[in-house]
Parts: C-alpha cells; sequence; structure tokens
C-alpha cells in the first residue's frame, strides 16, 4: 500500500484550520515502549491472515472521523458498533418532541475538524434558540424555598459578596472555577505540563483556597458532571473551562454566533460519516477481547463473530475496558487507567406536557433545585405545531441512585419528587423515556473526568498503543474535549497508524 504522508498531514492541517495534533500524539518511541512486555504467542502451524487493514471498533466520532482518514489514503477499514445504532454519545431523540440531544449537542466555531466534515458531506447547521441550554431562565428552588433570578441578589442565601451577588447559582460553576485560571491564554495542551500539577487536587480544597465558603461550594457542586467536587482533580475543571473558553469571542462562524447544531439532528452526521465509507458498518458488534499473533491483531465479539486486521483503532470508553480481555495483557500505567477513571454521570427523564402547569401557579416553568431533581426544563419548541415536552435532568453524585432503578421506578420516584416540590405538575406528565450513557453497557457515562491525581499519573499515557491496538476516544484528547476531542483523537489515531507504515 502506497500512501503520500506529506499530502496527508498537510491536507489534515487543513481541514483542522490551525489546530494542530501535539507532537506528543505520535510519539512512536512512546508507543514502541508501552508493548506489553508479556512473550508473543507464536503459531506454529500457519500464519493468521488480517481480514481488513484497519478494524475501528466504535462507530462514534473518533471512529467513523478515523475511519475516513484511513480509507482517504488507501487503507482497507472495517468498522464495527456495539450497539444497533451508530453515532455513540451523539445521540438525537427523534422520538421526543423537539428531538433533543441526548449527549453531544452544541457545535462550536472552533471545532474545526467537525465543522469540515460536516460541510464536506453536505449537512448544515443552524443556530439554536438562545433560551436553550444554559441560557434559559430559572426557577431556583433552595432549601425548600422558591426563589426568582429578580430576587437572588437580595436574597439572604446568597453566599457571595459585592458584585458577584448579582451571579445567578447555575453560573457559579462555569463562572467561579474559571476565574483566574493559570491556563488562560495559554496552548489547549499547556495542562499536561508539569507546571500545573499542583492543582491536581480535589475541587473543593482549589475553591477554598481561592477564599469561597462551603455554601458557595454547594451550590457549584449541584452541577458537577463527575463524583463530586471532592472526587474531581481542580485541574480537570481549569482545563474544561479553559477549552470552553478558547476563542470566545474571537472565533465564531460567519454569522457571528459561537454555537451550531446538525438541522435534522446531530445524529444525522456520524449516519451521514458511516455512508461515506466503503465497508459498511456492523451494528451489534459488542467486542469481548483482543488477541494479537504475528502482527495480526484477531478482535473477538460477544456473538461469537471475529475480525483479524493488520491494526486495530480501539474506541471505547476507557472504563468500559474493564470487560474486555487483551492478549498480550496490558500492563503498567496503563492498565491502572483502564481500572480506575471514571466518566461523568447523568440521567435525563423525559415527559409531555398535558398542560402547561406554569400557567396553574403563575411561576416560571424551569427549575433549578439543590434537591434530587437537581433541574427540570421545558424543552424550546423547534415547530409550533410541537408538543409541550420536558426532561428532570440529573447528573453527578445524585444520578448514582438510577442505576439501581428499572425505567418504571426511575419515572415514580421523579414524578413524585416533581409533585413535592411543584404540585402543578401531579398528573400533568406522560412517560417517554429515561436516556442516561452510564446506563448504556457501551457508554460508561457522559464525558471523562479526571479525579484528583489522575492527570499527573495518566494525563500522558492515554495515547500510547498497545501492540497494534491504538487508542482513540476523547479521553485520549489533549487539545479539545467532547465531539471535537473526539475528532482529535480519531485523527491523531489514524497518523499513528499511517506515519508507522
Amino acid at each position: 500500500m502506497k500512501t503520500n504522508r506529506r499530502r496527508f498531514i498537510k491536507n489534515v492541517a487543513g481541514a483542522s484550520a490551525g489546530i494542530l495534533v501535539s507532537t506528543a500524539c505520535t510519539n512512536r518511541s512512546e508507543n514502541k515502549n508501552n508493548v506489553s512486555k508479556a512473550p508473543a504467542i507464536h503459531n506454529k502451524t500457519k500464519p493468521i491472515k488480517a481480514s481488513h487493514d484497519v478494524i475501528v471498533v466504535g462507530a462514534g466520532l473518533s471512529g467513523l472521523h478515523s475511519a475516513m482518514l484511513l480509507e482517504e489514503q488507501g487503507y482497507d477499514v472495517q468498522v464495527i458498533e456495539g450497539r444497533q445504532r451508530l453515532g455513540g454519545r451523539v445521540y438525537t431523540l427523534n422520538n421526543v418532541p423537539g428531538k433533543p440531544e441526548a449527549a453531544g449537542e452544541f457545535i462550536g466555531a472552533t471545532y474545526a475538524r467537525m465543522v469540515n466534515t460536516v460541510n464536506k458531506l453536505g449537512l448544515e447547521l443552524y443556530s439554536p434558540e438562545d433560551n436553550n441550554g444554559p441560557n434559559r431562565p430559572w426557577l431556583y428552588n433552595l432549601k425548600g424555598e422558591y426563589i426568582t433570578a429578580a430576587n437572588w441578589e437580595s436574597h439572604k442565601m446568597n453566599p457571595l459578596e459585592g458584585e458577584d451577588r448579582k451571579l445567578l447559582p447555575h453560573r457559579y460553576l462555569s463562572t467561579l472555577s474559571h476565574r483566574d485560571n493559570p491556563l488562560k491564554d495559554k496552548p489547549l495542551d499547556e495542562w499536561l505540563k508539569p507546571e500545573y500539577q499542583k492543582y491536581d487536587i480535589p475541587h473543593n480544597e482549589y475553591l477554598r483556597s481561592k477564599g469561597y465558603n462551603e455554601a458557595t461550594i454547594d451550590l457549584m457542586n449541584v452541577i458537577i458532571h463527575s463524583g463530586g467536587m471532592h472526587k474531581t482533580s481542580a485541574l480537570n475543571e481549569l482545563r474544561r473551562y479553559h477549552v470552553n473558553s478558547f476563542g470566545n469571542g474571537k472565533i465564531t462562524f460567519p454569522d457571528g454566533k459561537g454555537w451550531k447544531m446538525v438541522k435534522g439532528g446531530n445524529s444525522l452526521l456520524p449516519e451521514a460519516m458511516a455512508n461515506s465509507l466503503q465497508n459498511e458498518v456492523h451494528l451489534s458488534k459488542t467486542v469481548i477481547g483482543f488477541k494479537e499473533q504475528d502482527g495480526i491483531v484477531q478482535v473477538s465479539c460477544a456473538d461469537g463473530s471475529e475480525y483479524k486486521g493488520k491494526n486495530v483503532i480501539c474506541s471505547i470508553p476507557i472504563s468500559v475496558l474493564r470487560n474486555v480481555t487483551f492478549e498480550p495483557y496490558i500492563t503498567g500505567v496503563t492498565k491502572e487507567a483502564i481500572e480506575q477513571i471514571d466518566y461523568g454521570l447523568s440521567v435525563q427523564v423525559h415527559f409531555l406536557i398535558k398542560e402547561p402547569y406554569w400557567e396553574k401557579d403563575g411561576m416560571d416553568a424551569n427549575m433549578w433545585t439543590d434537591g434530587p431533581l437537581e433541574r427540570f426544563a421545558v424543552r424550546t419548541k423547534r415547530n409550533e405545531n410541537d408538543l409541550n415536552a420536558g426532561l428532570a435532568y440529573i447528573n453527578g453524585p445524585e444520578s448514582f441512585k438510577f442505576n439501581l432503578m428499572t425505567d418504571e421506578q426511575v419515572f415514580n420516584y421523579v414524578e413524585q419528587k416533581l409533585a413535592e416540590i411543584r404540585p402543578s405538575t401531579k398528573g400533568n406528565l406522560e412517560r417517554l423515556m429515561v436516556q442516561s450513557c452510564e446506563r448504556d453497557v457501551h457508554g460508561a457515562g457522559d464525558w471523562v473526568y479526571w479525579q484528583p491525581g489522575q492527570v499527573t499519573k495518566f494525563g500522558n499515557h492515554m495515547r500510547k498503543s498497545h501492540g497494534n491496538i491504538h487508542f482513540a476516544g476523547e479521553h485520549t484528547a489533549i487539545m479539545q474535549r467532547g465531539m471535537e476531542g473526539a475528532f482529535e483523537s480519531g485523527e491523531r489515531a489514524a497518523l499513528d497508524i499511517i506515519l508507522k507504515a
């Protein structure tokens, strides 16, 4: 097989609009050092033959992007996916009024790889309503008391002082965590440098060192997308808001907007990516093991099927890899990372709203609480004929309990708690669906988060290959996060294969 490496790298750099992958991502000497020292198993009868050049495990954005790049260079690629659908954590809920996104939602103006792929595949982007997501107006219920946004500045429960009293509770985490961010105006991979390891401590400890009181930290903890402030590295949060603010106000779409969505639903993107491939993606292929022998990787699936490739790109979430066997075994720091790294948890409970309950009690429709339901929001209608729909959205520590419930128990619990704090909702909700990436055996959670000490321990090891198995997924990205992080990781994994050829 012949590949023009120089032309490929030039094309990738152009598609990324100047957002380059760090040289640390493609350090071939690091990859070689990470190969397990367990003895290779040799077939003494006849050599194993590969059925494809590359097997890509996972039909999310990272896997599909790497497959597209490799095919452009002449590689024979087969993508397999454990779910019965494409897209991974990009999942448009087409059966819910308004077609909300279950996870990957907004496409930033700095998402160069993603936007380039959208344009290349002929999809259309549009600007969502400003009152969706974090910009929607909230009615606060704190310690059982309703407080309007207009009353918050002067309210006795407001724990801040001076001008900060104007800051609304749902903005605490994003604003106060990012204030005086030591990563500000630094390159996006700066967080992995040794001088920032001093921030690899519990986030609540970091906030106390900045002078914030416990009441403020408690309100920030309501929406922390992890196992809680004490289980989250401050460096994780500093990096998260550093990436989110990168290019803020400076890099926009041509219409001046900072965020877009795919018209018709974000799921149309992974579907179009899969349709562009020469080989059809194989669904319902849950991978249970990898075995490398004589330079060929055999991928075994739960249904008994097997695939063989000269290389594998594995985009399975890192915590799900705990359920997958490797031969030769994974050892050392990579093994520890698989055993210890977790993903942020959340659950969405979707309802139809029979009658506008907010017209009955005269209060704002959307609730932000410090109770067990955290948030209940009414979806903004995309079409006038859409029915009213709402969802309870719970993340972090409060979402743990839902893993112990059936869907019916989840609905019962949410309806009961809603009726307690908002009686006008009682009997006014029709059940639609429960959505949780963590409850999906292939999903692990919403996105990876780093616990205290983990950036120091694992941050520079996530991109190392294991023999001919190359790891991708947003948990391996160092520049971007979320959907663009997935694209970055797929690009790097494809480059690793091309550059070693």
